[in-house]
């Protein structure tokens, strides 16, 4: 990895936004290997990253909504830059502050002239000036307007670069907050209006501008606590812009204190008269409909929160118990409120009506751990294995205790044993009970599994990796099957995954045998030109 690379992965408005982040120390580095890292990144939340290179592949993962589609992301870029060593220079080492340094020796009038200039042959320059140079609220807001001018539909990459451009006047407002608060908050009012519409006719696919506004929205709710907006005004602005948006930009608590008792009876009055105006559910098939009533009733659910009314929220929350994800926010709200019992009491009804919802079981089994029904929690919890056996599954029934993990186990093991299929060389697909393993750390006993059955192409590989130091050979032989079950349906696009496996052999492997089966590999495959000249540039 290098500038250039990370450059190509993310293009060049997310790697700028990257490069700011990871010069403002805006990531966390939490592990780091030479094969990758895993990392926090601080937006507009805390968002978690990892990026490896597995095989020869790389791979990549960032919560946050613009790496959703799989993008490489300005956080994976911060974390990236962070990560990969310095590169060498010939050249003398300049800093900004070397250039601030010389700057504050020119005189005033010079340096006036020399930023005019600039802003005459850069026009987003000029308008950021001319916003920091403003004064009276109405002059603010005309330059405002202009930063925020779009000149028309964004599409996916112009999006990104006018989200770039939205971190100058958002700075602008921040410094404003501190000296005047209620002309801060009007312009935080009036940017988040724009913006909104400016959102339904862009392409914001890498989630940028999203980014952005939900930015302006947390200023906009700290302006409110210091601005001197009344309660009931506060209350018609917050409803508005939650008519507005789906998004939960303007989540209720961040606002209730700045509403006082007036703006949060005003702003009851106005959720309670849009839940009354709500069609009958069941009549309705309208899904759209139906969406738009849960919005609404989302908004009654986060009144009651903020008043910390049980009784009220969960009125809201059983008004439809028509699948399984009702009942967990149910269950959810009596733990948050301190109602073990009922929470208990509601899990049960869930497994009732809905027996097939994914987590329903695992649900109620924790709140027969937390009331002490240790038994009943592990035949559910057994329950559930049967029903749906995997990793997440497994690692549930470890909460058993040690007492009975052991037993329990073996009896997994045996379960899934019995499911395998057989292939036609006699041999099992145990790529399950291999995964269930080495997930555990029980790698000696997946190695003894794996050596003597079939599994997964990319499960032999990872199992490899996770041997390689202490059982070479085993490991060797491991790739060795991988790379030939990989290999007849691999192409030009994946020999970049295969060929780090063949080569893995070799170095785990320089035998007699190793190179034959390499030369066989040749042979066979000598009309692929990419691969035989990927297999050179590797000295194989």
């Amino acid at each position: 990895m290098d500038r250039d690379r990370i450059q190509t992965l993310a293009g060049a408005p997310a790697f700028k936004r990257g490069l700011d982040y990871y010069t403002q120390g805006r990531v966390t580095l939490e592990s780091k290997t030479p094969d990758g890292f895993e990392a926090s990144a601080q937006g507009t939340t805390r968002y978690r990253l990892w990026l490896r290179v597995d095989n020869g592949a790389l791979e990549f993962d960032c919560s946050c909504p613009a790496a959703a589609d799989g993008s490489f992301c300005k956080h994976l870029v911060a974390a990236s830059l962070a990560w990969m060593p310095e590169e060498p220079s010939d050249l003398p080492e300049s800093t900004d502050d070397d250039l601030q340094t010389a700057l504050l020796k020119e005189p005033r009038e010079r340096l006036a002239k020399w930023l005019f200039q600039a802003a005459l042959a850069d026009d987003r320059l000029e308008k950021q000036l001319r916003m920091k140079l403003s004064s009276d609220p109405a002059a603010l807001k005309k330059s405002l307007s202009a930063l925020l001018r779009t000149g028309g539909f964004l599409d996916w990459r112009r999006s990104m670069d006018y989200a770039m451009q939205l971190d100058a006047p958002l700075d602008i407002l921040e410094s404003l907050l501190e000296r005047d608060p209620d002309a801060c908050f009007e312009l935080a009012d009036y940017a988040i209006k724009r913006l909104l519409r400016i959102y339904q006719r862009a392409d914001d696919s890498s989630g940028s501008i999203g980014d952005r506004l939900r930015d302006f929205a947390q200023l906009h709710a700290r302006a409110a606590a210091r601005a001197s907006i009344t309660g009931p005004q506060l209350a018609t602005r917050l409803f508005k812009f939650k008519e507005l948006e789906d998004w939960n930009l303007f989540p209720l608590d961040r606002y209730w204190d700045s509403l006082g008792s007036k703006g949060q009876a005003a702003y009851l009055r106005r959720v309670d008269k849009a839940v009354s105006a709500l069609p009958d559910s069941s009549k309705d098939d309208d899904f759209s409909a139906q969406v738009d009533a849960s919005q609404v009733v989302g908004w009654r659910e986060e009144v009651a929160r903020c008043q910390r009314d049980f009784d009220s929220l969960l009125d809201l929350l059983s008004r439809d118990l028509s699948s399984g994800y009702d009942y967990e926010k149910i269950v959810r709200a009596c733990r948050e409120f301190g109602h073990d019992a009922l929470a208990l009491s509601w899990a049960e009804r869930g497994l009732k009506h809905h027996p097939d919802w994914r987590g329903m079981r695992s649900m109620l089994a924790e709140e027969y751990q937390r009331a002490g029904l240790d038994t009943e929690a592990q035949e559910l919890l057994w329950e559930d294995f049967r029903h749906r056996p995997g990793t997440e599954t497994w690692e549930r029934l470890q909460t058993v205790g040690a007492d009975q993990w052991q037993r329990l186990r073996q009896q997994a093991l045996d379960e899934i044993a019995r499911r395998e299929s057989q292939l036609e060389d006699g041999r099992h697909d145990v790529s399950l009970r291999l995964e269930l393993l080495m997930s555990e750390g029980a790698l000696d006993e997946a190695l003894d599994l794996a050596t003597a059955q079939a599994a997964a192409p990319n499960l032999l590989v990872r199992l490899a990796k996770a041997v390689a130091s202490d059982h070479p050979q085993a490991a060797a032989s491991l790739y060795c099957r991988a790379a030939d079950a990989e290999l007849p349906k691999a192409n030009a696009h994946t020999y970049q995954k295969v060929v780090p496996l063949l080569k893995a052999v070799a170095q785990l492997d320089d035998s007699r045998n190793t190179r034959d089966w390499l030369a066989q590999i040749r042979t066979r495959y000598k009309a692929r030109r990419k691969l035989i000249g990927m297999m050179d540039k590797a000295g194989l």
